[in-house]
């Protein structure tokens, strides 16, 4: 009987640790009022992934125990380096969760080990007293789950003399741990979805534990053509084959010449929401304001991705991005897809890429090296000084000066393209500027367009500009803003796009649905310049660009807008999180389906 005490008190306090922190993860997380009811129903539904991690947990406790029915054991000094192990984990994966949340909008998961090599630059977002707190809140962790387990974990175990008896019941109790970790008897086993409530996100990513979230998602990074095998190939082909139908016509000129410079500046995190001529509700990016009026403005693009790592391959790769893979991380992947800049180099281009923070950092180097950029240039080519001036690097004043001092250095006997970074609007938000004091991120977007302002206001006053094209876009929409957007938001990940300089023909604004990724077969076409190795890149200003669309991933989830509407599907839980308005056929999540199944076997051949 003490045994089998001691199993069911290991196994109820991993559940009473569990519940508690997962509502802690709701009130330090939530972006708005959530009734008392919220959080019993979270603590509720949450229970049945708790069961099974706390099933994960003890089941050596149980092996132990049966090993004790023959031989003596000192229990406490045997099982204490295996608590240690159990509350690091528990503390690790909650406190992380719960702090990560808010950067990502999403569940712990392995996505965590995409930038672990890196620590500098993914703890570059944070302070040294948030760290601080954090790492003050493990230790009290670690420190009070040992305790508690340590309590319940009896001093020694002498043999058993109803050892037959002892192994029966122990096998059935080895049975329910099972049952409780595979979630019950039915055909379907335990899954992120399984919690999963409420038309609300966030409260279903409350209820899921994050441990299991973590280990759940490791199972998922190997064969991922597998994975979303949604169709036989014959209803796959069908589904997918006519929606990146495009041609390098042109019937819609948006240059005065074929061969201009170009500049492509890259926005960290740019959103529409901060530009009033895509709707945003306050003056934040003024100056994109301003300048919209004097080039040709995209009212109606859509971020590929959530991640700048990501957002840069569907920019400069014309290449869809996915909801747990980074193709920058991976060289064997990156290095045969088709480039921006490696098509411009066979033009007689040079490419060069300009980032204020560690070009290193997500296997960035390797990806513009083999795109065909030249020369780069990163933090370490700066100043000492200027190094720590924003937690990721340089502050964007100060590379948009250099941007300035390039530009005025480049070759006048061939043509030229850069490509600029920009970093300050990221976390933390601190910014040397306080134009908007009451709301730090905006504050921290309405800097970086200052400093972009004052460069273009400069750069018109050079010879540079008369044959300059400048292509303005971001890596990715902000995450989570204004408080308590979700993907859920249909203008969540609609980002500004805008095309400057001497170059461009004429002002205008065009209204057509596109993606991020089309950006690259949309711009060679316009310089004459061939496409046929961008698939997954559209010329929209093309003839037969008939069907506009655009196609979203974020982890775990993808988003589709068509001229019918938008959709929402959670890959986790299998579930549509909206499809406004209701299609009864799943007409756009099967083309979304069909998108991320030819686009992940497409990865995997690569």
């Amino acid at each position: 009987m003490q045994r089998v005490k001691y199993i069911i008190g290991y196994y109820a306090t991993l559940l009473m640790l569990f519940v508690p922190a997962r509502l802690l993860f709701l009130a330090v997380n939530a972006d708005e009022s959530y009734t008392f009811g919220d959080y019993m129903a979270v603590a509720y539904h949450g229970l049945q992934l708790d069961v099974a991690i706390a099933g994960y947990v003890t089941a050596l406790p149980l092996l132990v125990s049966v090993v004790s029915l023959f031989v003596k054991l000192p229990l406490r000094k045997i099982m204490l380096p295996y608590n240690v192990l159990v509350a690091l984990a528990v503390a690790l994966a909650f406190i992380a969760d719960i702090s990560l949340y808010p950067f990502w909008g999403f569940k712990l998961d392995s996505t965590f080990l995409l930038y672990i090599d890196s620590p500098a630059n993914a703890f570059a977002s944070v302070s040294v007293g948030y760290l601080f707190v954090r790492f003050a809140a493990v230790v009290a962790a670690v420190t009070l789950v040992t305790l508690l387990l340590y309590r319940v974990t009896p001093e020694k175990f002498v043999p058993a003399q109803r050892r037959v008896l002892s192994c029966v019941l122990f096998l059935f109790i080895g049975g329910l741990l099972f049952l409780g970790i595979r979630g019950g008897i039915s055909e379907s086993t335990n899954n992120v979805g399984r919690v999963y409530f409420s038309d609300n996100q966030f409260l279903n990513h409350s209820a899921v534990n994050p441990i299991f979230s973590f280990i759940y998602s490791l199972g998922k990074i190997q064969d991922f053509s597998e994975a979303y095998n949604y169709f036989p190939e014959e209803e796959r082909s069908q589904l997918f084959d006519n929606l990146y139908v495009t041609d390098d016509v042109i019937t819609d000129t948006l240059l005065c010449n074929t061969r201009p410079n170009i500049l492509t500046i890259v926005f960290e995190g740019m959103s529409a929401v901060f530009v009033e001529e895509l709707g945003g509700a306050r003056p934040v990016a003024t100056n994109l304001s301003r300048l919209s009026k004097e080039g040709v403005l995209f009212t109606d693009c859509y971020a590929n991705s959530f991640r700048t790592d990501r957002g840069l391959v569907c920019l400069l790769s014309g290449y869809p991005s996915f909801p747990q893979i980074s193709v920058m991380k991976s060289p064997i992947k990156s290095q045969g897809l088709p480039s921006f800049a490696g098509s411009l180099a066979a033009a007689g281009y040079e490419n060069t890429f300009l980032y204020g923070g560690d070009i290193n950092f997500t296997n960035m180097k390797s990806y513009l090296y083999s795109g065909g950029y030249n020369k780069l240039y990163a933090d370490s080519d700066f100043p000492h000084e200027a190094q720590k001036t924003h937690r990721w690097g340089v502050n964007d004043d100060i590379t948009f000066d250099t941007l300035y001092s390039l530009l005025q250095r480049q070759p006048l006997d061939k043509p030229w393209q850069m490509t600029y970074l920009t970093l300050s609007s990221h976390e933390p938000w601190t910014v040397p500027h306080n134009s908007v004091p009451d709301d730090v991120i905006a504050n921290a977007f309405a800097y970086t367009d200052s400093c972009f302002g004052l460069f273009i206001d400069k750069l018109k006053k050079t010879t540079i500009w008369e044959n300059l094209l400048v292509v303005c876009v971001p890596d990715h929409a902000v995450v989570r803003y204004p408080r308590g957007t979700e993907q859920t938001d249909r203008d969540r990940n609609r980002i500004p796009l805008l095309l400057l300089g001497g170059a461009v023909a004429e002002p205008r604004k065009i209204d057509i649905l596109c993606n991020q990724t089309d950006i690259a077969a949309t711009l060679l076409a316009q310089l004459c310049l061939p496409i046929d190795d961008y698939r997954f890149s559209r010329n929209v200003l093309s003839p037969s660009y008939k069907y506009p669309f655009a196609y979203h991933s974020y982890n775990n989830g993808i988003s589709f807008i068509d001229s019918t509407g938008f959709s929402v599907l959670d890959l986790d839980a299998g579930a549509v999180l909206k499809e406004e308005p209701a299609d009864e056929e799943h007409a756009r999540l099967r083309r979304a389906k069909a998108i991320l199944q030819s686009t992940y076997g497409d990865y995997k051949n690569r």
